[in-house]
Order: C-alpha cells, then sequence, then structure tokens
C-alpha cells in the first residue's frame, strides 16, 4: 500500500507546517501520532486474529482427494474360459501356465507405474510443503510488518512531540522561517 510511503512524509510536512503557527501544537500532534499508530497496531492485530481463527476452523481433511475405489472388471484369466480337453491336458495347462505369466508381467508393470505415480505424488507433496514453508508462510507472516514497523517509527515520533513539544517546534519554527525566507 501507499499509505506506508507516505506516512512519513506526510508527518514531516505537518511538522513543518505547524512550525508556521504562533501556537505550539507538537504535544496534540504527539498524542495523534501516537493514538493512530497504537489503533493501527490494534487493528492489524485484531485482523490477524480473526484470520488465524478462521484458519482453526478448517480441517485438514477437507483437502484431501478423494479416494477412487472403483476396481477394474477386465477378466485377467481367459485360458480356463475355453474348457479342457480331457485327452490331452498338457496344452490346456501350458495355456494357463502362459497365462499366468503373461498377467504376472503385466501386474508388474502396473505396480512399477503406480509406484512411479505416487513417488510423482509424494514428490509433489512435499514441494508444494517447501513452497508453503519458504514462500507463502514468509509472506503471511510478513504481511504486517510494514505496518507494524510504521507504527512503532509513530509511536517513537509522537512519544518524542509528546516528550519535547517545545524543542521541536523551535526546530521545526527554524525550518518554516527558512522556508519563508527561501521563497
Amino acid at each position: 500500500m501507499y499509505i506506508y510511503a507516505i506516512t512519513i512524509p506526510s508527518l514531516l510536512i505537518v511538522s513543518v507546517a505547524l512550525g508556521f503557527l504562533k501556537e505550539n501544537w507538537f504535544l496534540e500532534l504527539g498524542l495523534a501520532v501516537v493514538v493512530a499508530s497504537v489503533a493501527a497496531s490494534m487493528i492489524l492485530a485484531f485482523r490477524n486474529g480473526l484470520k488465524a481463527k478462521q484458519a482453526e476452523v478448517i480441517e485438514f481433511e477437507s483437502y484431501l482427494p478423494e479416494v477412487d475405489t472403483s476396481e477394474s472388471h477386465t477378466f485377467k484369466f481367459t485360458a480356463d474360459i475355453m474348457g479342457v480337453n480331457t485327452n490331452n491336458p498338457i496344452p490346456h495347462i501350458q495355456k494357463q501356465i502362459d497365462e499366468i505369466k503373461r498377467v504376472a508381467g503385466q501386474d508388474e508393470k502396473n505396480f512399477r507405474a503406480a509406484l512411479r505415480s505416487t513417488d510423482l505424488r509424494v514428490s509433489i507433496c512435499f514441494a508444494q510443503l517447501r513452497y508453503h514453508e519458504e514462500v507463502t508462510l514468509p509472506k503471511i507472516l510478513g504481511e504486517g510488518a510494514g505496518a507494524i514497523v510504521l507504527a512503532g517509527v509513530l509511536t517513537i515520533v509522537g512519544s518524542a512531540y509528546l516528550a519535547f513539544p517545545n524543542a521541536f517546534y523551535n526546530g521545526f519554527a527554524a525550518v518554516a522561517s527558512l522556508l519563508m525566507a527561501m521563497a
């Protein structure tokens, strides 16, 4: 937001403008700055608290994919469909053995493909966790850092105005006099 970039220069301009006045308003300005910075900190903390409360409500299970438990209805073994020649059962037994070898080979291919797919999915999950840990989480945590730092700076400046209103008035009155002399 641009408010972070314009706040300190705006405060400096207001301070110089108060230097043009005959009466010292720095005690009031200091109080206003401190109140504004504390209010900004409180609003940010409240907003982050609401986000954290909403995050507590969400269950991890809602992110899990649905598992497809349906099974294939294709035939693996078809040699028995033909029937057995009782006069010569050896060819039939050989067909069954060949088919078992073919099905075992196909099962091995399917198993290895499933392992590769699982490895890929696990790698994607770990990549998402690393991305969240290294990118999104710092973004979320750092989202309010600028406002907190700005509120801290404003609190220090406002407290200084409150502690030494005459010194700041005299300093900014001198700057105002210098600006009037230059104009």
